[in-house]
């Protein structure tokens, strides 16, 4: 049996007690300030969610809360946003909230700071796991002047290359000005490195056109695959992901090319390849042909969320211009 009791809180900060599921429920609504005595250090409340009212949550306005699981925000609300249990600025940006009761989430890779208090609860373990992420996305999600290494720079005159020691030259090879002008179409200088990966991705997913050939590359293929692709706008699996492993490099990315087997629509297993791009330390999923075929679905996947898992990998090929 459900029990559902309520009360106010200012007439306007609803308090839903679901006992059959040990949950407290706040709805904080019809108020545009959270602060420390909207909830009074109520160690009852487990769940919390926030209204498209509230413009502003002070650095105190959680705390205490030791059974805190779960933050949630409307839709609506334009200051702020929540995902995997825990809440943020609505850019994404800043952890605002780690409720302290939740025992992980999925960090966004958007996120690089983190504001006072919003570990506050949490064990000392879990917080240097937080700040070392945040402080790690924080040290690659820069702008494109910040972006260290070997990359593509937008400037006046287009897009060029900067070296490693800074040195802004014309892309030198085919393949590089190739690359570039995929850059030079889908982003600008002012965005972050891993928006202009966003931006080209769904650029290059739709600008290509799929060309059905059913000859698998043997031997140095990587190069050849990615020049016919980026100059014809049109290839096979294997040239989606060849040239779009050039992009993700020009963009200052490690990038390498996977070739194996997919699950096939029609059963069984198909011979299918693949870009793969080394993020915070980790290396994901971008499947340019597949998010053509399918529409979405194929951004940033890990061998668990692929789509069109289980994958398997036979080879695996460098990108370096």
């Amino acid at each position: 049996m459900k029990i559902i009791a309520k009360r106010n809180l200012y007439a306007c900060l609803l308090v839903f007690f679901l006992f059959f599921f040990n949950t407290v429920r706040v709805n904080a609504s019809g108020i545009d300030t959270i602060d420390s005595s909207t909830f009074k250090s109520d160690y009852s409340i487990s769940e919390v969610h926030i209204g498209s009212s509230v413009s502003e949550i002070t650095s105190t306005a959680f705390r205490n809360l030791v059974n805190l699981r779960e933050i949630t925000v409307s839709e609506k609300n334009p200051f702020f946003a929540s995902y995997s249990g825990c809440l943020y600025d609505k850019g994404m940006t800043e952890l605002v909230c780690f409720p302290p009761a939740l025992k992980g989430a999925i960090i966004p890779d958007t996120v690089i700071s983190i504001r006072e208090n919003a570990l506050h609860g949490l064990s000392e373990d879990l917080k240097e796991q937080v700040r070392s992420v945040v402080e790690e996305q924080a040290n690659w999600n820069l702008p494109e002047a910040e972006v260290p290494g070997e990359h593509f720079v937008h400037t006046i005159y287009g897009v060029r290359w900067r070296q490693n020691d800074g040195n802004i030259v014309l892309p030198y090879s085919n393949i590089m000005s190739l690359a570039g002008t995929i850059v030079d179409a889908s982003s600008t200088g002012d965005m972050t490195q891993p928006k202009q990966l966003e931006e080209a991705f769904n650029f290059f997913s739709d600008a290509i056109t799929y060309e059905r050939s059913m000859d698998v590359p043997s031997g140095d293929w990587i190069k050849e695959y990615a020049s016919k692709t980026l100059s014809e706008k049109k290839g096979n699996c294997y040239g989606y992901a060849a040239a779009f492993g050039y992009v993700a490099r020009g963009l200052g990315y490690e990038a390498r090319v996977c070739t194996g087997t997919v699950e096939s629509a029609l059963g069984g297993r198909a011979a299918h390849a693949w870009t793969e791009i080394k993020m915070n330390n980790k290396w994901y999923i971008f499947d340019t042909e597949m998010q053509n075929a399918k529409g979405s679905g194929y951004y940033k996947q890990t061998d668990a969320t692929y789509p069109a898992g289980p994958i398997e990998r036979q080879a695996i090929y460098t990108i370096e211009f």
